[in-house]
């Protein structure tokens, strides 16, 4: 064993301290890091129970696949991708992020989980017994020709509501109709959307023209819906209207254009991953008349906005 000198003792000291102070520095710089990074968690809802699921809606084991293992996923999968710094709401994310191509995964999941907890935010479960796996059988059941379903708005005293869809739909019967068969025809994940149609000209008060239902697939959001192509198609189905070119209002429609967006107020999950467990293959219809039975209208008509005193095209 070397027996060290005074000096090399110091010497030796001396290195071991400046070592020790690099590999501090280096952890201090991770953590710091680390510390400013975004960490996301799954969304709580307060009427989504584990043990419980929702009742005359999901079973619990239902429930377990079709919120609560998704709504975690997510929640990692965009903690992942999130650029580290940011401290922005997922809805901040999806609304910011719909035309950014640079960064498509990380609007993808803040996207998918924004959805998700919007469709089952209004969801409070019915008094139908568990659901069960349906027959096939079913499927060649004649439809209900009822104009009247069990928990429409104006039960749970939402008359605003219920005037806004008349007004929109012509009925609650045909808005049900539309609402319903637009999510039946989703063949895979998305999600169909109850929408108002806002200008972004009024001020901070946003207000509405119309009520709209549309579908989005995958991770869509209706704050990505095209203005563009919706419009063209209006433009389409009226072809044989005369140019309004110079006049006030088609100034005030091309202005309207230019400032509308759709404001979601109820969302329906159309993905088997939310039905496929407790109704069966064959039961995405009937999950779907649960969802109706389910909804929280109150929650709903609390998002509707003003209405506007003249309607666009």
């Amino acid at each position: 064993m070397k027996i060290l000198t005074f000096g090399e003792a110091l010497e030796l000291k001396e290195e071991i301290s400046r070592d020790a102070a690099g590999r501090l520095n280096m952890l201090g710089r991770h953590i710091l890091s680390r510390g400013f990074a975004r960490t996301y968690i799954a969304p709580s809802l307060e009427h989504l129970s584990r043990e419980k699921g929702v009742p005359g809606l999901f079973s619990s084991d239902g429930l377990q696949g079709a919120w609560f293992d998704r709504a975690e996923h997510y929640a990692q999968m965009l903690t992942a991708v999130a650029r580290s710094g940011e401290q922005r709401p997922v809805a901040t994310l999806v609304q910011e992020l719909a035309t950014q191509g640079t960064r498509r995964r990380e609007h993808m999941y803040a996207s998918l989980l924004y959805n998700l907890r919007f469709a089952f935010s209004t969801l409070q479960g019915c008094a139908q017994p568990a659901p069960a796996a349906v027959p096939a059988a079913e499927l060649l059941k004649t439809p209900s020709l009822e104009q009247q379903s069990p928990n429409e708005p104006l039960e749970a005293g939402c008359t605003r509501l219920h005037a806004a869809l008349t007004q929109s739909f012509g009925s609650i019967a045909e808005f049900r109709t539309l609402l319903l068969n637009s999510s039946l025809a989703q063949s895979g994940d998305g999600f169909t959307w109850l929408v108002a149609r806002c200008a972004g000209d009024t001020g901070d008060v946003l207000a509405y023209d119309k009520l709209f239902v549309f579908n989005t697939y995958n991770a869509g959001t209706p704050y990505a819906v095209s203005r563009v192509e919706h419009f063209k198609r209006v433009a389409a189905t009226e072809a044989g209207s005369k140019p309004m070119d110079g006049t006030e209002e088609a100034v005030q429609n091309l202005q309207y254009k230019a400032t509308t967006r759709y404001l979601p107020l109820l969302a329906i999950d159309s993905s088997p991953k939310s039905w496929l467990y407790d109704y069966g293959v064959f039961g995405k219809a009937a999950y779907l008349d649960r969802v109706w039975e389910s909804t929280n209208w109150t929650a709903v008509e609390s998002r509707l906005p003003e209405q506007r005193n003249e309607t666009f095209i």
